[in-house]
């Protein structure tokens, strides 16, 4: 494996992703812009060719109205503005900021006099701001939130430092997904982490860990999601869960489930976890089971999805990598996990890294990617379950296909929202957020812009604090910065709500800030990967032909 270290930072192109494996040299520096066009033809239809058939389609023109502002836009970016923002998210002697005090104070019977006149400006001001919401709704969304308070000392902080930007950049990751243990008791196809039935040598012990935490709540963010690996094979999982907990961070968990059992799920829900995302890859059991490695898994996954839907303070979520062996099954998937109990659907893009590699031949083409992400939107309209998707292209088919502003649209990985509130903060936050909204914590301590590019290490917490990682990136202006985009990225009318997934340009191209291959505005470049046999075009219409144990035209 090759190194090239930058500070804290290094790039090392060895065995797990395609790029390398196809002899390509990761770049460390990065091109200047190309044609800043939205008629750049990289694809058979380019970014603006799409939003004037779209409005065509919908005829509507705020179907695919790109520029939304919010009144608040026009004080934010001002100095007095960042100054008191700034004052307002400095952490006091217990942590806590002036601003959560005044926000938890807002319309609280309890509040002494003291509070209510000294933050009666601040309070009027929320009086206007929260529109139609009721005070009671606005105090149990926000003031009796922990995650969205600590959420808007992050927000708070960023713009007091770099005023609005667009995509936002912040001081602070707001979430953290964390590759708890390289241990797995499965040896699923597509797995990032290359996972294996052992610990790394090298692995966090469990203060380390801890430590770990307390710096990420020092921080104030928000969200904490634990990953694997298999992270319930771990025994330090739930001290760091409790701690945490300590600090009002939400924590998600990811688990294939097979160890799951009623006790379990309750100590979990005891120590503070308050979301479960369990894995199926099949409404078949068998195909399930056949994609990750070890039989009998299906009926052991969805029996772990009932206990977590049963159990008092935690919420099932049903995750789904999708790849040519599935694609034809996401509908079905869906209303399977509302059957089951779950409050929401996570779609996860095939990325051909780690043990993906073998399977390179599995990720869906752009215009499969498409038909997808219509059918999430169709079904984010239509309510009644949350639907979240790693393709960060969901804002544009959210924002392209719904045929009025109050529609609902993706604001980030994470999350959606409906009304032109919604649209002003996916300007701001929606897209790929990789090292920009989130970063991934490896077993040993690693720190990367995002689960699919392990091989871009942004530093490790035993060298720095955690903090320092974040901000101190040689990655960091790359990916900030989504004019610097090469291929239709650079150009797209959406850019500021997409940005293309940098895990899969950096797969395929070794190129952080190459066009995204598997959008339709750079559908050429797709093309030239299947003429250069790395990639197949897949017929989902037969699925039982896609060969889950076999590379095929695959590198390595």
């Amino acid at each position: 494996m090759t190194t090239e270290r930058q500070g804290l930072s290094y790039t090392a192109a060895g065995k797990h992703t395609t790029a390398a494996a196809m002899g390509k040299q990761y770049d460390h520096e990065f091109d200047a812009p190309q044609q800043a066009s939205s008629d750049r033809q990289d694809g058979y239809v380019s970014s603006s060719d799409y939003t004037a058939s779209a409005g065509e389609d919908n005829q509507t023109a705020s179907a695919v109205r790109l520029e939304y502002h919010h009144p608040l836009e026009n004080w934010l970016g001002r100095k007095p503005m960042r100054w008191l923002l700034g004052r307002l998210s400095r952490a006091g002697r217990d942590g806590k900021t002036i601003l959560e005090r005044i926000i938890t104070t807002y319309r609280d019977p309890s509040a002494t006099l003291m509070q209510r006149i000294l933050y009666w400006p601040i309070h009027k001001f929320i009086d206007r701001m929260r529109g139609k919401s009721s005070v009671e709704d606005f105090r149990q969304r926000i003031a009796h939130h922990s995650p969205t308070l600590r959420g808007l000392v992050v927000v708070a902080r960023s713009v007091s430092e770099f005023g609005l930007t667009t995509p936002q950049k912040f001081s602070a990751p707001l979430f953290a997904v964390w590759n708890f243990t390289n241990r797995c008791n499965l040896a699923c196809r597509h797995c990032y982490q290359d996972s294996e039935h052992s610990a790394l040598e090298n692995e966090l012990k469990l203060q380390e860990k801890l430590d770990l935490v307390d710096q990420m709540g020092a921080m104030h963010m928000p969200m904490l999601a634990l990953s694997g690996g298999e992270p319930t094979i771990s025994p330090d999982l739930l001290p760091v869960l409790r701690q945490a907990a300590k600090y009002g961070m939400h924590t998600t968990l990811a688990t294939n489930g097979t160890t799951m059992t009623n006790d379990l799920a309750e100590k979990l829900a005891g120590a503070g976890l308050r979301y479960v995302e369990i894995s199926l890859d099949s409404v078949n059991p068998q195909r399930h089971d056949a994609f990750r490695g070890v039989k009998g898994m299906w009926e052991r996954s969805v029996n772990a999805a009932r206990i977590v839907a049963a159990t008092k303070g935690l919420r099932l979520g049903i995750a789904m990598c999708v790849h040519q062996g599935n694609y034809h099954e996401v509908e079905e998937m869906i209303e399977f996990a509302r059957q089951i109990g779950a409050g929401c659907f996570a779609h996860f893009n095939f990325i051909p890294v780690g043990r993906g590699l073998k399977m390179v031949s599995g990720d869906i083409s752009p215009r499969q990617r498409e038909d997808l992400l219509a059918i999430l939107n169709r079904r984010m309209q239509e309510g009644g379950m949350g639907i979240i998707s790693t393709a960060p292209q969901l804002g544009r088919v959210c924002l392209a296909g719904a045929a009025i502003d109050g529609g609902r649209v993706a604001c980030s990985h994470a999350g959606s929202g409906s009304g032109v509130k919604a649209r002003v903060v996916a300007k701001y936050l929606g897209g790929c957020g990789a090292g920009r909204t989130y970063v991934c914590v490896e077993p040993n301590g690693d720190v990367t812009p995002c689960v699919y590019l392990p091989h871009r290490v942004m530093g490790n917490v035993r060298e720095a604090p955690f903090v320092d990682i974040f901000r101190k990136s040689v990655f960091w202006d790359i990916l900030n910065d989504r004019d610097r985009r090469l291929h239709h990225c650079g150009a797209c009318s959406f850019k500021s709500y997409c940005g293309g997934c940098r895990a899969r340009a950096d797969a395929y191209f070794g190129k952080l800030h190459a066009g995204d291959p598997g959008c339709i505005f750079n559908e050429k470049h797709w093309d030239s990967l299947v003429e250069q046999g790395i990639v197949v075009t897949g017929d989902s219409s037969s699925p039982e032909e896609f060969d889950l144990t076999a590379t095929r035209h695959g590198p390595g």
